[in-house]
C-alpha cells in the first residue's frame, strides 16, 4: 500500500487516521474507527517500510504515529531479517538509539516502544552473532558516566528493555519465533549480557549510596536503577538444557528464586554486594516504594541456591554474612509498616532455601540470636496483625508478614531432629502464648481492649459470605498447633485450664440468665456482651486445641502426633487411670470437683474440657435456652470431635512404635471408654440435628461427624450396637420432624452415613432388620406414592414434590456411600430405583430443578460405581442411562424454552448430562472390576458375546442430544464449553471407529464443533480439537474408503491445520498438537498436501522468498518420504516442523 504513495501523503493519511483513533468515541462512527485501524494495520504489514518509517520519525509531530512507526520497524525487522544486509540492520539500530538520545522530551510510551524495537533487533541478532552486545553496553556505560540524570534515566530504560525482551517470559514481544529460539537467546544473554547489566547497576547504586543528599531528580534515577537490580535478581535462570514444553512451564513459575549459573560466582559471592544492598536499604527505608525494591533484592539474595555455590562452606559463610547483616539491620530500627512483609520474605526465603545442614553449621551464638530475633518479630507482627483486624484495615500488611513467619516456624519445627535438642521449646512457648493472648478477651488476653481509644466492642456485623475462621486461618492454626506440640508440657495444660475456666463461667452465666428469665416476666433484651466474649474465647481455644491434638483428617488415617504421644507417655507414671476415666466420663461435673483431678492425663483432660463445653451446650438446649447459645460454638465442638475421633477413637496400637497406656486404656478397641464416647458422640449428633436443624452449616458439620463414626468398620461396629443409632435411622426413614427440615445436602450426607453403618458387623437377621428399617421405608413410600393412580395429578403438590426430592437426595447419598465391599448390594438396590426415576422425568419435565436432581442421581451412581462393575452390570447401567437420555431428549423437544431462565436451566441440564457421559467413558481407562467378581453370588447374566448396549452407544446417543442444544450462546459459559470439548475429544480418542457410523446430521455437527473449537475458541480448546484429529485420520487410514464423509472432512481439516501452521500467527504451544494432527492428515492426503504447497509457492512473486519457502518445505518432509503412520517418522517430522516455523513462520504473515 505504502510503496505506491509518496511519503508526505502517507504521513497525512496516518495522521488523520490517528486523529480518528484518538478522538472521543462520540465524535467518530464505528466505520471511521475501523477504517483508521485498518490504515495502521496495513501500514505495519507493508514490505520494507524502513525508509518511510525513518522519514516519519524525523518529520511527524503526532505521538501515536511515531509509536506506530516504531512498531512497524520492529515487526518488519523480524519478518525480513534474512533478506536484510547486516550493515543496514546495524545502521537502523544506531539510528533508533541516536533518535531517542537527541529527543529527551519524547512521550514515554513512544520512547519505550523505540527502545523495545532496539531490544528486539539485538535479540534477533544475538543468535546468529550478527550484532555485538559489547558495543551496546559500551554505549550505555558512557551514558551512565555522563552524570546527566536525564541521560542516565535513558540508559536505564535501554537496559530494562533488553532485560524484558530476553527474559522470555510474558514480557517478551511476540515475534513469532519458537520457544526454543527464545530459550537459546536467554541462555546466551544470562551468561554475559545480564551479568554486565548487573555490574553496571551495582556501580550506579554504589555511587548513589555514597552521596549525602540527593535531589529529587537524582532520587528518581536511583529508584530506577534499584528496580533494575531487582529485575536482574528476579531473573528466572534457565538450566542448560530444557525441552520446549518445560521452558514454557518453567517460565510460568511465580515467585522466582535466585538460581544463577556457575559463571556468576565471582559477582554474587562477593560480600560487598550484599553489604551494598543493606546500606542502600538503610539509606532509603523512609521511602516506602524504594524500600520495597531494596527488601525484595535482599529477599532474592536470601533465596540464592544452586551451582553458584562451589561447596557447603561457601554456603555457610554466605548465609552467616546474610544473617549478620539482617540482625544488625532489624536491631537498629523501629520497623515501618511498609517493611514488615519484605523482612518476613527475607526470613522465609533463607529458612526455605538453605538446607538444614547449612543452618545448623552457623556459629551457635549467631543461630541463637537469629531464633530469638525471629521469636520477637513473630510476636510483634502477631500483635500488629490483631490490631489490623480490630481496625478492619484494607491492607493487612502485618497479617501477611505474620503468616509468612508462622510458615517459617512450621518449616523449622518439622525438621526439628536436625537442630540442637529443645532449642525451639522456649520460642514456641512465647509465640504460642502471644497467639492465645491476642485471641482472648481481657483480662487474660488483649482481644477487646480499646486501641488508641478505638474500642472493638461495636456490634460486629457478621458477614454471611465470610469464610469460617477455621478455613480462613487454617495455615496460621497449623503452625500454632505444631508449636504447641513442640512445647506440649506448657501448652496442653494451658489450653485445658483456660477452657475449663471459660466453660465454668459460661455455665454460671447461663444459669444466672435462666434465673433472671424465670423471675421476670419481662423477656427484654439480655445483655449478651459477657456471653459473646466467652463464646469468642471458647471458639479460639477449641480451634487451637483441635489443631494441636490432631492433623487434618483429609485422606488416610491420621496418626496421633508423635509429640503428643510422647508427652502422654512421659507423664503416664504420674497418672491415675481411674480418676482420668472418671473425669472423661462425667462431662456434667466440673473437673476440679473430682478428687485427685490433678493426677490425670493432660491429653484426655483437654478432650474432657471440650466434652464439658458440649455438655453445657446440650443442657442449655434442654432447658430451652437455645436462643442464648452460639451456633458458632456448636460448629466448633462437632468440628473438634470429628477431628479428634478420626485420630484417637479406637487407637490402633499396631501403627505406633510405643503407645501411651492412658490413651489406649481410654480409647483403645474393646474398651469401655471407647464404647461410652461413641454413645456420647451419637447422642450429641442426634441432639444437634433436632435442635439446630435450621443452622445449615452446623447441621452439616454434625452429619460429617456421624460419617466419621461409621466410615471405618471398627467404629461402625460399636455405633450399630447403640440403641440411639437405630432410633435415628427409624426417625430419618419415616421423615419425622424435625429431621425432615434439614437442608438437602445434609439429608444426603445423613443417608450416606446410615448406609455406611449398615455394613458394620451384625448377624444376618439383625442386618436384614436394619435394611428393612433404613432402605425399605424409602422404597415403600416412594412406590406407594408413584403407583397411585392419580400420581400425575397430585405430583405438583408441594408435599408430594418434597417427598420426591427427599427420595432423590437420599439416592445420591446412597451412591456416595459406595465402597468396593458394598457395591454389589447397593448397585442392585439403586438399579431398582433408576427405572422409576426415568418415569419421573416425564412427570416433572417442566420442573427443571427436579429434572436436574434425577440426572444427578445417575451422575453419582456412574461416578461412584462404574469402575467396580463387571460387564453384565455395566450393561444394565448403560441401558438405564440410555433410556434416561431418550426421555430427556423427547421432553426437551416438546418443551419450548422462551423465558430468560431457560438458558440457565439448559446450562445445568447439559453440564450434568456431559458429566454423566464423561463418567461412563471413564470406565474405558479406570476399571477395578474383575469380570463380575464383585457380584459372584448373584446372577451371572448373559455372556458378553451378546452385548447389547456399550458405553460408546450411550455416550454417542448423549452427544446426539447435547450437540443440537449447544448453541453458540451456551458455549460462552466457560465450564460448559470446556466440559463439552473434553467430551468430544475423549470420544474421538476412545471410539474413533464409531464416528464414521454416526447419522449424517450428528456427524456434521460434530465436525462443525471441531472446526469451531479450532478456529474461534481459547487456545486450550483449540488444542483439544487438534488432539481429536489424529485418531480420526488414523481411523480413516484403516478403513481406506476414499469417499466416506470422514475422509472428506479430514481433507478439509488438512487445509485448516496447514493454514494455521504456515499462514497464521498461532500460539507456540499449539505447534506440537497442530504438528501431530498435520502429520497424520498429510499421511492420509499426500496429494492434497502437495497441492497446498504448490499453490502457496506459486503465489509468491519474490524469487528469494520463493526459494527459501521451497527449500523449507523440502526439508520439512525430507525425513519422511513417503510419510507413513509411524511413530519415529512422526517425531522426526515434528522436529523439522519446529525449524520450519522458526525459519519461515514470519515470512508469510506479510501483506
Amino acid at each position: 500500500m505504502m510503496a505506491a504513495v509518496g511519503a508526505p501523503e502517507v504521513i497525512t493519511q496516518l495522521e488523520s487516521a490517528a486523529k480518528v483513533l484518538m478522538a472521543p468515541p462520540s465524535m467518530v462512527s464505528t466505520e471511521q474507527r475501523q477504517h483508521a485501524e485498518h490504515v495502521f494495520l496495513s501500514f505495519r504489514k507493508s514490505k520494507s517500510p524502513f525508509a518511510i518509517c525513518k522519514h516519519i520519525l524525523e518529520t511527524s509531530k503526532v505521538d501515536y504515529v511515531l509509536f506506530q512507526a516504531a512498531t512497524a520497524i520492529m515487526e518488519a525487522v523480524v519478518r525480513e531479517w534474512i533478506l536484510l544486509e547486516k550493515t543496514s540492520i546495524e545502521s537502523l539500530r544506531a539510528f533508533l538509539l541516536t533518535y531517542v538520545l537527541q529527543r529527551p522530551n519524547l512521550q514515554k510510551y513512544v520512547r519505550e516502544q523505540i527502545l523495545l524495537a532496539v531490544a528486539v533487533i539485538v535479540k534477533r541478532g544475538s543468535l546468529d552473532k550478527s550484532i555485538n552486545c559489547k558495543s551496546i553496553f559500551h554505549e550505555v556505560g558512557q551514558l551512565i558516566s555522563s552524570g546527566n540524570p536525564t541521560v542516565q534515566t535513558l540508559a536505564c530504560s535501554i537496559l530494562t528493555a533488553l532485560l524484558s525482551e530476553f527474559s522470555s517470559s510474558s514480557k517478551t514481544s511476540s515475534i513469532g519465533l519458537s520457544m526454543e529460539f527464545h530459550g537459546n537467546c536467554k541462555r546466551l544473554f544470562q551468561e554475559d549480557g545480564l551479568r554486565e547489566i548487573f555490574m553496571m547497576t551495582m556501580e550506579v547504586l554504589q555511587e548513589f549510596s555514597r552521596r549525602e543528599n540527593l535531589s529529587a531528580q537524582m532520587s528518581s534515577v536511583f529508584q530506577r536503577y534499584l528496580a533494575l537490580a531487582n529485575q536482574v535478581l528476579s531473573w528466572n535462570f534457565l538450566p542448560p538444557n530444557l525441552g520446549r514444553h518445560y521452558i514454557a512451564m518453567f517460565e510460568a513459575t511465580q515467585n522466582v528464586t535466585l538460581k544463577p549459573t556457575e559463571s556468576w560466582r565471582e559477582a554474587l559471592l562477593d560480600t560487598r554486594i550484599m553489604d551494598l544492598f543493606f546500606t542502600v536499604h538503610r539509606k532509603i527505608r523512609e521511602d516506602s516504594d524504594m524500600a520495597q525494591d531494596s527488601l525484595q533484592c535482599l529477599a532474592q539474595l536470601a533465596s540464592m541456591h544452586g551451582p553458584v555455590f562451589p561447596d557447603e562452606s561457601a554456603q555457610v559463610s554466605y548465609l552467616a554474612h546474610l544473617v549478620e547483616g539482617l540482625l544488625s539491620m532489624i536491631n537498629g530500627i523501629e520497623i515501618e509498616d511498609s517493611e514488615a512483609v519484605g523482612i518476613s520474605n527475607i526470613i522465609s526465603n533463607l529458612i526455605t532455601m538453605f538446607p538444614r545442614s547449612i543452618l545448623t553449621s552457623l556459629p551457635s551464638d549467631l543461630f541463637t540470636s537469629f531464633i530469638n530475633c525471629l521469636t520477637l518479630l513473630t510476636c510483634s507482627f502477631g500483635r500488629s496483625a490483631a490490631l489490623e483486624e480490630v481496625l478492619d484495615k484494607d491492607d493487612m500488611v502485618y497479617m501477611e508478614a505474620y503468616d509468612k513467619l508462622l510458615e517459617s516456624w512450621l518449616t523449622l519445627v518439622q525438621d526439628e531432629e536436625h537442630f540442637p535438642r529443645g532449642c525451639f521449646v522456649q520460642p514456641a512457648i512465647q509465640v504460642f502464648n502471644s497467639y492465645i493472648q491476642c485471641h482472648l478477651a481481657a483480662p487474660d488476653g488483649t482481644r477487646n481492649l480499646s486501641v488508641n481509644g478505638i474500642s472493638s466492642r461495636e456490634e460486629e456485623e457478621i458477614n454471611e459470605l465470610q469464610e469460617d475462621d477455621r478455613e480462613l486461618f487454617s495455615d496460621q492454626l497449623s503452625s500454632i498447633g505444631m508449636l504447641g506440640r513442640v512445647a506440649a508440657d506448657h501448652c496442653i495444660p494451658l489450653l485445658t485450664n483456660l477452657l475449663e475456666d471459660r466453660v465454668t463461667r459460661l455455665h454460671g452465666q447461663l444459669q444466672r440468665t435462666q434465673q433472671h428469665l424465670m423471675t421476670t416476666s419481662d423477656l427484654g433484651p439480655v445483655d449478651r456482651t459477657v456471653l459473646d466474649d466467652l463464646y469468642e474465647d471458647i471458639h479460639w481455644l477449641i480451634l487451637v486445641s483441635g489443631y494441636l491434638l490432631a492433623d487434618d483428617p483429609q485422606g488416610e488415617t491420621p496418626l496421633i502426633p508423635s509429640e503428643v504421644m510422647e508427652f502422654s507417655i512421659k507423664h503416664s507414671t504420674e497418672v491415675d487411670i481411674n480418676t482420668t476415666l472418671q473425669i472423661l466420663g462425667s462431662p456434667g461435673e466440673k473437673a476440679s470437683s473430682i478428687p485427685g483431678c490433678n493426677r490425670t492425663d493432660s491429653v484426655i483432660r483437654l478432650l474432657s474440657a471440650v466434652l464439658r463445653t458440649s455438655e453445657v451446650e446440650s443442657r442449655a438446649t434442654r432447658a430451652s435456652l437455645t436462643e442464648l447459645l452460639s451456633p458458632q460454638m456448636g460448629k466448633d465442638i462437632v468440628w473438634f470431635l470429628r477431628r479428634w475421633a478420626k485420630t484417637y477413637l479406637l487407637v490402633d496400637e499396631k501403627l505406633y512404635e510405643q503407645i501411651s497406656i492412658p490413651l489406649s486404656t481410654a480409647f483403645g478397641p474393646d474398651t469401655e471408654g471407647a464404647q461410652w464416647i461413641v454413645g456420647y458422640l451419637l447422642e450429641k449428633v442426634i441432639n444437634n440435628l433436632s435442635v439446630w436443624s435450621s443452622e445449615a452449616e452446623l447441621a452439616n458439620d454434625t452429619v460429617e461427624l456421624l460419617v466419621t463414626l461409621v466410615e471405618r468398620r471398627e467404629r461402625a461396629n460399636i455405633v450399630v450396637q447403640c440403641e440411639s443409632w437405630w432410633n435415628l435411622a427409624k426417625l430419618f426413614a419415616s421423615r419425622s420432624p424435625p429431621l425432615h427440615l434439614l437442608s438437602s445436602s445434609v439429608q444426603r450426607t445423613l443417608m450416606k452415613a446410615l448406609v455406611l453403618g449398615g455394613f458394620a458387623h451384625m448377624d444376618s437377621d439383625t442386618k436384614q432388620q436394619y435394611w428393612a428399617e433404613v432402605l425399605h421405608p424409602l422404597q415403600q413410600r416412594f412406590l406407594n406414592l408413584v403407583n397411585q393412580e392419580n400420581f400425575a395429578q397430585i405430583s405438583q403438590e408441594e408435599a408430594v414434590k418434597q417427598e420426591i426430592v427427599a427420595t432423590l437426595e437420599a439416592l445420591c447419598g446412597i451412591a456416595e456411600a459406595t465402597q468396593i465391599d458394598n457395591v454389589a448390594s447397593l448397585f442392585s438396590f439403586l438399579m431398582d430405583f433408576l427405572s422409576s426415576c426415568i418415569g419421573l422425568m416425564e412427570v416433572y419435565s417442566n420442573t427443571p430443578e427436579t429434572v436436574n436432581l434425577i440426572i444427578e442421581v445417575f451422575v453419582e451412581v456412574a461416578h461412584k460405581q462404574i469402575c467396580y462393575l463387571g460387564e453384565t452390570k455395566s450393561m444394565k447401567l448403560y441401558e438405564a442411562c440410555l433410556t434416561l437420555l431418550q426421555v430427556y431428549s423427547k421432553n426437551n423437544q416438546s418443551r419450548k424454552r422462551s423465558d430468560a431462565t431457560a438458558e440457565e436451566d439448559q446450562y445445568q441440564d447439559l453440564l450434568l448430562i456431559m458429566e454423566l457421559l464423561t463418567n461412563l467413558l471413564s470406565k474405558e481407562f479406570i476399571d477395578f472390576s474383575d469380570t463380575d467378581d464383585v457380584f459372584r453370588n448373584q446372577d451371572q447374566g448373559t455372556p458378553a458375546s451378546s452385548r447389547t448396549v456399550s458405553a460408546a452407544d450411550v455416550v454417542l446417543y448423549g452427544v446426539n442430544i447435547v450437540l443440537p442444544l449447544m448453541s453458540q450462546d451456551l458455549l460462552k459459559f466457560p465450564s460448559l464449553c470446556n466440559q463439552y470439548y473434553k467430551l468430544i475429544t475423549f470420544i474421538c480418542e476412545i471410539f474413533p471407529e464409531k464416528i464414521p457410523q454416526l447419522p449424517e446430521d450428528l456427524f456434521k455437527s460434530l465436525m462443525f464443533s471441531l472446526e469451531l473449537g479450532m478456529t474461534s475458541m481459547s487456545s486450550e480448546i483449540s488444542q483439544l480439537c487438534l488432539e481429536a484429529l489424529s485418531p480420526l485420520a488414523e481411523q480413516c487410514a484403516k478403513n481406506q474408503e476414499k469417499d466416506s464423509p470422514l475422509f472428506i472432512a479430514t481433507r478439509h481439516f488438512l487445509k485448516l491445520v496447514f493454514d494455521m501452521l504456515v499462514l497464521q500467527k498461532h500460539n507456540t504451544e499449539m505447534t506440537v498438537a497442530a504438528g501431530e494432527a498435520l502429520y497424520t492428515l498429510v499421511c492420509l492426503h499426500q496429494a492434497e498436501y502437495s497441492e497446498l504447497v504448490e499453490t502457496l509457492l506459486s503465489s509468491q512473486r519474490d524469487a528469494v522468498i520463493y526459494q527459501r519457502l521451497a527449500d523449507a518445505f523440502n526439508k520439512l518432509t525430507a525425513s519422511s518420504t513417503p510419510p507413513t503412520m509411524d511413530r519415529k517418522q512422526k517425531l522426526a517430522f515434528l522436529k523439522s516442523l519446529e525449524e520450519f516455523v522458526a525459519n519461515v513462520g514470519g515470512l508469510l504473515c506479510v501483506k
